[in-house]
């Protein structure tokens, strides 16, 4: 049964699109750290297990991470925690040192932050998402529970039940180890106990109602138009393993207004980097005929330079993973809903995109691109750390006769 889309739905699907794939399994075994890396002196010091806890302690007010020896990629974890200590400072690093769950107290900001994520490096602030649920959920002095879910590049928190955080990272490591910290310049006693793990994925993005009834656009006042359903005189053919095409000749067909995959001729793309900041347009159509299945039917993309590729498929009840289906970012992120239109139908992507504010060649704010399929929004501000102030544009050749047409670009103003 399709749905009707709302931000309410929204907000639920973006939550509930994680799940739960196998029985949880312990990261340490309540009797010694075996699993953990505690060859560095000042991280023997500091933690010591007793009553089936791991307890760090530090009246050095030095700071010190007790890390697993293993990396984890795509995981759920569950854990508690408890502290006496009204001001303490403490966390849970995620694949590695570069993003972590606080704990407790903001040295920075001097407000209890727990459950959210602290992440300076993805430049969106050091806590991009900090929840006023933290004052009535977290409990000082009681043992608290807290689960964290990290999956591609996005976490989601929840403390004690509540949801605190779900945040989409500009840039992750894919795997790496789990650490438990003790800040420094203050002394504090931090209690874990009942640390969990488990492999987590995406559950199916639901069915919606689309909101295209399949009618060509207008072209908006500004934009440039770069297909009009003539001719591809602005666009250049691209090579591909096993076919010769030293030219750059476009292989593709141009008829009744819209282009069509010649299939194993290779893709094609822009002559020119034309795309800067703005909302790009564009009109797809996967075949009538239904052949093939899972991503052997109506595949192509949409390549915009300094972004993921965000993927055509016929995703009408075709089931294939849910990073990999209609307007995903292709192995990012799976899209919020399905808002496909049945094979044959006239679909619409509006993707709409920030490039990244640089400095000295260092990037000082994310790029972000948001997508919208047949009028629902599937992909939320996403953000990404690529230089790029401009680029091309580039659509695939996946071996199926996919059309094109009513291709346009509004820049920002």
């Amino acid at each position: 049964m399709k749905l009707p889309i709302t931000l309410l739905t929204l907000a639920a699907l973006s939550f509930h699109s994680l799940a739960q794939e196998e029985s949880l399994t312990p990261i340490f075994n309540g009797r010694n750290l075996d699993g953990w890396n505690t060859d560095d002196a000042l991280v023997a010091s500091h933690w010591l297990i007793s009553d089936g806890q791991i307890i760090g302690d530090n009246p050095d007010k030095k700071g010190s991470v007790l890390w697993t020896k293993a990396n984890y990629n795509n995981y759920e974890l569950n854990l508690y925690f408890q502290t006496d200590s009204p001001d303490y400072d403490s966390g849970v690093f995620v694949r590695g040192p570069s993003h972590q769950v606080q704990i407790g107290v903001s040295r920075s900001l001097k407000i209890d932050l727990t459950g959210c994520i602290y992440c300076p490096k993805d430049l969106q602030g050091k806590y991009p998402i900090q929840s006023d649920k933290v004052k009535t959920t977290h409990k000082l002095g009681e043992w608290n529970a807290l689960k964290i879910r990290v999956i591609n590049n996005r976490i989601v928190t929840h403390l004690n039940g509540e949801l605190i955080n779900d945040y989409m990272t500009a840039a992750m490591p894919k795997e790496g180890p789990i650490g438990l910290q003790v800040h420094a310049g203050v002394h504090q006693k931090m209690r874990f106990k009942n640390l969990e793990i488990q492999p987590t994925r995406y559950d199916e993005p639901g069915v919606v109602e689309p909101q295209y009834d399949g009618i060509p656009v207008p072209v908006p006042n500004g934009a440039t138009v770069l297909f009009d359903g003539k001719d591809l005189s602005l666009w250049r053919g691209m090579p591909r393993k096993g076919v010769e095409n030293p030219a750059g000749e476009v292989r593709w067909k141009v008829e009744s207004g819209f282009m069509q995959v010649t299939p194993r001729q290779g893709g094609i793309t822009l002559k020119e980097p034309l795309l800067t900041s703005g909302h790009l347009h564009i009109e797809w159509a996967t075949p009538a005929e239904v052949t093939g299945q899972g991503q052997g039917r109506g595949n192509s993309g949409v390549f915009i330079q300094g972004f993921p590729e965000v993927q055509v498929l016929d995703s009408f009840n075709n089931k294939t993973y849910h990073d990999g289906q209609a307007s995903a970012l292709y192995k990012h992120a799976p899209p919020l809903v399905n808002a496909s239109r049945g094979p044959g139908k006239w679909q619409k992507y509006d993707i709409h995109f920030s490039r990244a504010e640089v400095e000295n060649g260092k990037v000082t704010k994310p790029a972000y691109l948001t997508v919208y399929h047949n009028g629902i929004l599937t992909q939320d501000k996403i953000p990404f750390l690529n230089k790029a102030q401009n680029g091309g544009l580039s659509l695939q050749d996946h071996n199926n006769p996919v059309r094109f047409r009513n291709i346009w670009f509004l820049p920002t103003e």
